[in-house]
């Protein structure tokens, strides 16, 4: 018997451009379905004639969505689906009269689909250090920001990063205890980092073809081929980007130990490379090659310990470790 997946869904966009005469441009208020613990179930609105809906799964089985939807909540997907669409409706009842019709909610169509993986970092692992190793593994990525009280903003690459793969996919890395707690959930537990997926339009258009209304949406069939999709993308972006990046690193830091003469090699290249470490396992491989590259006993292990117990350098380690738990963690 597999593995439990632990990666589950969580929100879901949903929209609908109204063509029926006198409703191509209306403007109707955001209402919200919260659950007991005052968290978004749904939001829906209405702007220019486009029906919006955001759908909050895990809020509407538990408080918050700290843990996702995941398949073993599925028994529960149809009391969803139906609180979900008898909100709908009666919204759309309430504000556009005699012009409703039960056609609106069988023609939204889902236009994005978050899944994510949340789990506590192993060991001296920190969510700042995952993140690190994803913004060093894409070319470009947007770091997460706060706004003091003077109205400054700042950037806080330790606290989260998103990077788009563009109409397939929006990755985003981020330490969800400090966004829990910023929200109010003091109780969340410590060094929780979450990898969150949102699926875009073609990726969508692939996963499930003209079977996108709410109806196909909220079903056991639709949620496990979302969690199965994170399984495959994550792969991936580890296969194309996480394992290339580790290992350039290795081959840098390799390098850097070759052109030192100093007597001490090590610590130099602890030195210039600090920002290429993204976990100790990258100074004890560089180590290994750079030995057998001078033709001498391998002494990184001791080196890695030493280097590890030291602190001078404040080394990440665990964090390999960390996302061999995450691919694990996949089922």
């Amino acid at each position: 018997m597999g593995n439990k997946k632990l990666q589950g869904a969580d929100g879901m966009n949903f929209q609908l451009q109204l063509t029926i005469k006198g409703l191509e441009s209306i403007n109707l208020p955001e209402e919200n379905l919260i659950n007991t613990s005052g968290n978004d179930i749904m939001k829906i609105s209405c702007w220019g004639g486009k029906l919006s809906a955001y759908i909050n799964l895990p809020n509407a089985i538990r408080p918050n969505n700290v843990q996702p939807f995941q398949l073993s909540d599925c028994i529960k997907i149809e009391l969803v689906r139906n609180q979900v669409i008898e909100h709908m409706r009666a919204y759309l009842q309430k504000h556009l009269k005699d012009k409703y019709s039960d056609e609106f909610l069988s023609m939204m169509s889902v236009t994005k689909m978050e899944c994510n993986l949340t789990i506590k970092c192993v060991g001296d692992c920190k969510p700042r250090d995952v993140i690190r190793l994803f913004e060093k593994s894409f070319a470009k990525v947007t770091v997460y920001k706060e706004t003091d009280p003077n109205g400054k903003t700042h950037r806080k690459p330790e606290r989260g990063i998103t990077t788009t793969k563009p109409h397939e996919w929006v990755l985003k890395v981020y330490d969800k205890t400090f966004q829990q707690r910023q929200a109010g959930n003091l109780k969340v537990e410590s060094n929780m980092i979450r990898v969150e997926l949102v699926f875009l339009d073609r990726m969508l258009d692939r996963m499930y073809s003209n079977k996108k209304s709410l109806e196909d949406i909220l079903t056991r069939k639709a949620i496990k081929a979302l969690i199965d999709q994170y399984q495959v993308t994550f792969d991936e972006i580890c296969k194309k980007n996480v394992t290339p990046m580790l290992n350039a690193c290795v081959q840098d830091v390799f390098e850097t130990l070759t052109q030192s003469d100093s007597g001490n090699e090590i610590s130099d290249t602890l030195i210039k490379c600090k920002e290429l470490i993204v976990d100790i396992e990258i100074l004890r491989n560089a180590l290994k090659k750079w030995y057998e590259f001078r033709k001498a006993p391998d002494n990184s292990k001791r080196m890695v310990s030493y280097y590890r117990n030291g602190g001078k350098f404040d080394i990440p380690s665990d964090v390999l470790k960390t996302l061999k738990l995450m691919h694990n963690s996949l089922g």
